[in-house]
């Protein structure tokens, strides 16, 4: 007993703890649109800092590389510069003792092989050819890219109604996201880089709660044509909703006798009630889509049949499955 110690950090060590923390925060709510040059710099410049320098590949070698990456994003590079820079990246991700080193040269190596057009457009033209979109992290991370933004700030101007419509842009189903939605927008989060990520589920959450029956948008004028969306889940009334909206004519068959596809069948109804899960789909045959139910496409009609009475058909049958225990009985 005597000999146990309590180990206490100083000031420095918790600094620096600190100092990792903010930049794992700054990492993870990285824009998607930066340059890889100056993203490929920085982290150089970060495995110098963390290297111990006991061999000459990090010691020198992560140097030499971040000078050359400096020369290349300030313009005073040349194309020899890039074959340089291969091969000293080569040299110390096949020498170099630890990842701190081999790590470092493999990311410049990726670099190189992957944004080559970048490095050139900043040796001839002094700039980033930008080939990656600058977005906001969350909107870049929601499958669906809807205005996170724009919508925290009209929940929090109250205006409950209009950050449904905003969602509504993109997304038909916000009451059924706001309940069940796994939030990859969150781990983008630029509030990481202060303390925790907001929680954008639960404010469309309070939207959705909050706003009323909203009539729907304004339908672009009749085009005409008529579509045929086989199957009434997720993504069959997504695209029935929007393609209603651009003034097509749609009519939905689906085999079951409700609407929802898995989000009905798949989800239980404690995660995802049916009755606010009914209040999305209302709002999408408010638009005008045509239902038939307990079709079966191939029995009770053909798809030949389908091409020759519609202009267009959108198949959305699903991938209904499930997971085998593997145990006697069953099946039974």
């Amino acid at each position: 007993m005597s000999r146990l110690s309590l180990p206490v950090p100083n000031k420095a060590q918790r600094t620096v703890e600190l100092l990792y923390k903010s930049m794992e925060g700054r990492m993870h709510a990285g824009p998607s649109g930066s340059c890889p040059v100056d993203l490929s710099l920085s982290f150089v410049q970060m495995c110098q800092a963390q290297s111990c320098g006991k061999c000459v590949p990090c010691r020198i070698g992560l140097g030499q590389l971040a000078s050359m990456l400096d020369d290349v994003l300030n313009g005073d590079a040349t194309f020899a510069t890039l074959d340089l820079l291969e091969q000293t990246a080569r040299s110390i991700y096949l020498s170099a003792d630890c990842v701190i080193g081999y790590g470092a040269a493999k990311m410049v190596l990726r670099s190189l092989a992957d944004f080559r057009a970048d490095y050139e457009e900043h040796i001839t033209k002094q700039k980033c050819l930008a080939s990656l979109d600058e977005a906001i992290p969350c909107m870049a991370h929601c499958p669906a890219h809807v205005d996170i933004s724009g919508y925290i700030a009209l929940i929090a101007d109250k205006k409950y109604d209009a950050a449904v419509q905003l969602i509504r842009k993109d997304n038909p189903f916000p009451t059924a996201c706001a309940f069940i939605c796994n939030h990859v927008c969150e781990k983008a989060c630029r509030r990481t880089m202060v303390d925790e990520p907001v929680n954008i589920r639960g404010l469309k959450r309070y939207a959705v709660d909050k706003g009323g029956k909203l009539p729907p948008p304004v339908a672009a004028p009749a085009t005409g044509k008529k579509v045929v969306v086989v199957g009434g889940g997720p993504s069959g009334l997504t695209a029935a909703y929007y393609l209603q909206l651009m003034g097509h004519s749609v009519t939905v068959l689906e085999r079951l006798h409700d609407l929802g596809g898995m989000m009905r069948y798949g989800i239980p109804s404690y995660r995802l009630p049916r009755e606010r899960l009914d209040d999305d789909i209302k709002h999408i045959l408010s638009t005008g889509i045509k239902v038939k139910y307990g079709i079966s496409v191939g029995k009770g009609i053909t798809l030949q049949q389908l091409r020759k009475k519609y202009d267009a058909i959108y198949l959305s049958i699903g991938a209904h499955t499930y997971k085998k225990l593997n145990i006697n009985g069953e099946t039974s």
